[in-house]
This record gives C-alpha cells, structure tokens and sequence, in this order.
C-alpha cells in the first residue's frame, strides 16, 4: 500500500501548486487565514473531520484528523502556514512555474511542500478506508516565521501529540536535534558630560566596546568548546550596537543586542549568567551600570528552546525504515540547522519529534526559493508509510 495508490502525483502537484498561488504571510491584511481556508477546503472535500480555531484576527490555525479507536493524539504532522513576504524575489512570488523538474514560488520550499505531503497523507489514508487504531493529526499553524503562536496555542489548549512530524526542508533526511535561538540584550549606562572632558564622564559606548571584544576574544571561545551530538557547538554573535548622540558629548547609554544559538545540553540561565558575567567585569574595571534582557518582544514567548530526541528512540528508527523503504537507500540522523516549532512541543508537552521535509535549507526565504516536484512525492509517501506504521 503506498500514497499514490489512492492520489495520483498529477493531484498532489496540483494542489501544491494551488496553494502556493495563496498568499499569507505578516504584510498582507488576511494574514494566513485564506491558506488555513485552503487546508480546510481540501480536507472537507474528501469527508475529513476538520476545523479552524482563530487566534487573532485572520489567524487560524486549521486542524484536521482521522480519528483512531484509542484516545489521544497519537502522530501529529505539524507545519506553519505562513511564508515570509516576497521581497524582492526574481519573479512573482506567488505566481508558481515548474522548471527543470523544480517548481519555484514563496513558500514551496518553506513549507507547503511539506502541508502539501501531509494533505496527501491524511486523503489517501481517507480513501483507502484505513482503520486507524491511534489518531492522525494535521495542524497547520499560525506564524513560525514570527513568534510561533500557532504552535503555543496547541500547548495552552494542551493538544498533545505523543509524536510529530515537522515538514521543514530538510532534504528528506531525518534531523533529530537543533539549537535553540536566544535574543539579548545588554544595555549599558554611563555618565554623560561634555565631548572637551571626556574623563569626567563615563563613557558608555566604551564599556560596550570593551564587552564586545571580550564576548570575541573569550566567550565565543568558551562556547565554541562544549559540542552536542550532531548539532556541534552553540555560537554567539553581536548583531547590534547602538550609542551616543553627537561626537562633543560622552555617552551616557549604549545598547548592544546579541543572538546566541545554544545546546540541548546548555540552559537558558546558563547561557544568560555567561553575558551577565562579561557585563559585570566590564563595569566593575570602568564604572557605569548595565542591565541584562532577553528580547521577547522578538521571539516565541514560550522560549525557542534547542530540540534532541535520542537517535535510539524507536520513532527514529520507525522514521529511518520508512525513508529507505521509500527512498531506496539507507539514511542516518542528522542536525537541523535553523530553529523549528520541535523546540516548542518537545520542551513543553514532551512531543517525540523528527524535523523531515522536501526542500533544502538554503531556498528557504531565498530570491529563487523552489522544491523539486520528486521530493515532494516522496515526502508524502514517507508520512504516509508512517502514518500506517505508527497508527493503524
């Protein structure tokens, strides 16, 4: 039994295409309510039991299911509907063309090759009249490209998958960790005075300074030097730094923002007293105050936490028989390289969960971003083969 037993590659490509047509992402005033219409228009057609759940105005998340005999969630197939805004792609963003066996569009890449697999999954599994023991989730949730909002609503509203398949671009490879992504910022203050003396003053944009090059001289390295499995090490980089107001006055305020992406292994209070132990030496050699924030306003109020799970776990290897089964070849665990929502529901509700999708990386929010059309084909048959795997 496979997918295109029961939907031919001619109808999932067509409604890949469909939806990439949709456009919803931040700039736009529907948001991702008309691609959460679009999930729910495609599953209603086919009897699935579906339905949306409205977070904020023209923000839905769209949930559908094929219900088992035993309680709970047993698989969920999870993706964001959102895309980032066309920017300044090489054509138009959400007009879709096929080229060379690839089919280029916002979003085809990030991730409605993905949402497209799982629709496929969840219809062929309707039309062939599966028995389900254990229930099949599709969630197609709200803003990952923001804050992840979609995704923490399915944790406040305790929707708890005990497995789940995230569709990030991963080249069907099984990625079985990643990073965790932390914003902070470190504002220091001084004592303002006049440019002509400047010794009277404290002059933040130097306490700044000197934080910076020991955050590059030694903290970087002390990070570089604890690895986790897969993942490597965790990195820091200062992005921004902002201070002073004309060149004849000292600064009394500089402000410098940092991204820190950090291990499974690593803690949030850990890689935070790290930045805090730099500011305070600062200040303790030069004087001035400083003061120590993560900047949530920018990320998952829930935390962008790094996601493991252990490459031993049975859903791995579950994971690793269906792409060989598929793709013919032997497949082992790696790293996924940007953040994802696993990071969410592995921390907060103790979600297995395996980051697998069509797509590489690196045409993610890409001016050419496109997904080879073999890909996404074989990602449905891989969820499919899980789905009857894991739940019938």
């Amino acid at each position: 039994m496979k997918l295109t037993d029961y939907i031919s590659e001619e109808e999932i490509l067509k409604i890949f295409t469909d939806f990439v047509s949709v456009e919803g992402h931040k700039d736009v005033e529907v948001r991702e309510s008309k691609a959460a219409q679009f999930i729910y228009d495609t599953l209603k057609a086919e009897g699935i039991e579906v339905e949306l759940d409205e977070i904020e105005k023209n923000r839905p998340n769209v949930y559908g299911y094929l219900k088992g005999e035993k309680e709970g969630i047993e698989l969920m197939f999870n993706g964001h509907t959102d895309t980032i805004p066309g920017f300044t792609m090489d054509f138009e963003p959400f007009k879709p063309f096929e080229k060379d066996g690839k089919i280029y569009g916002r979003g085809t890449c990030d991730m409605k090759a993905g949402l497209t697999g799982y629709m496929a999954t969840l219809i062929a599994l309707k039309r062939a009249g599966v028995k389900l023991k254990k229930t099949v989730m599709l969630a197609g949730v709200i803003g990952e490209e923001e804050r992840s909002k979609g995704t923490e609503r399915l944790i406040k509203k305790e929707i708890v998958p005990n497995k789940v398949i995230i569709g990030e671009p991963t080249e069907l490879k099984p990625s079985i960790a990643h990073k965790g992504m932390e914003w902070i910022e470190v504002k220091f203050t001084g004592r303002s005075t006049h440019g002509s003396r400047p010794k009277e003053g404290i002059n933040a944009v130097y306490l700044a300074s000197k934080f910076c090059n020991i955050v590059r001289e030694d903290l970087q390295e002390r990070i570089e030097s604890r690895t986790f499995d897969l993942v490597g090490h965790g990195t820091i980089n200062v992005g921004v730094i902002k201070g002073g107001n004309d060149p004849n006055i000292v600064p009394d305020e500089c402000i410098v923002q940092i991204d820190r992406r950090w291990l499974p292994s690593d803690t949030l209070e850990g890689i935070h007293k790290e930045v805090e132990d730099v500011a305070k030496s600062v200040t303790e050699e030069l004087g001035g105050k400083y003061k120590v924030r993560a900047l949530r306003e920018f990320t998952a109020s829930m935390i962008n936490a790094p996601h493991s799970i252990d490459r031993e776990d049975d859903f791995v290897k579950e994971t690793l028989e269906s792409c060989e089964k598929i793709l013919g070849y032997n497949q082992e665990p790696v790293a996924f390289p940007a953040w994802s929502d696993a990071g969410l529901l592995s921390n907060h509700v103790g979600s297995k969960c395996i980051i697998i999708g069509p797509g590489n990386i690196n045409q993610a929010h890409s001016n050419d971003e496109f997904c080879k059309k073999d890909e996404i084909i074989k990602a449905g048959e891989i969820y499919f083969d899980l789905a009857l795997k894991i739940c019938s």
